[in-house]
């Protein structure tokens, strides 16, 4: 009871599917990151979709992901949705054999 499985060098033990609850063994992000080779948007909008645990991530907290480090705090918001939308096919191509996948739900939803 409340015991967790040993973790593995490389995957995250013991996770839950926040849909069907079952068990869910995930690589860690920083090897994810490493192995499929990611560059920085990418890298910040998968860091920022994980840290959502399989939930709706809101774009807006994925902007702040993007340019956390632009003192302008980013470009106008028609450009933030280019270059997210240009990350995210980039990203699902690269995630592609990793057995994971970022799929968009749709305006106002995350």
């Amino acid at each position: 009871r409340g015991e967790r499985e040993p973790q593995t060098p490389g995957s995250v033990m013991g996770n839950a599917c926040p849909l069907c609850r079952q068990p869910v063994t995930a690589p860690s992000l920083d090897d994810l990151i490493a192995a499929c080779r990611l560059n920085g948007f990418e890298a910040k909008v998968l860091s920022a979709i994980w840290a959502g645990r399989g939930l709706s991530v809101q774009t807006s907290v994925i902007f702040d992901a993007m340019y956390q480090d632009d003192i302008d705090g980013g470009p106008s918001q028609t450009r933030m949705y280019v270059a997210f939308y240009a990350a995210l096919r980039s990203l699902n191509s690269k995630l592609n054999g990793a057995g994971i996948a970022i799929n968009p739900v749709g305006y106002r939803d995350g």
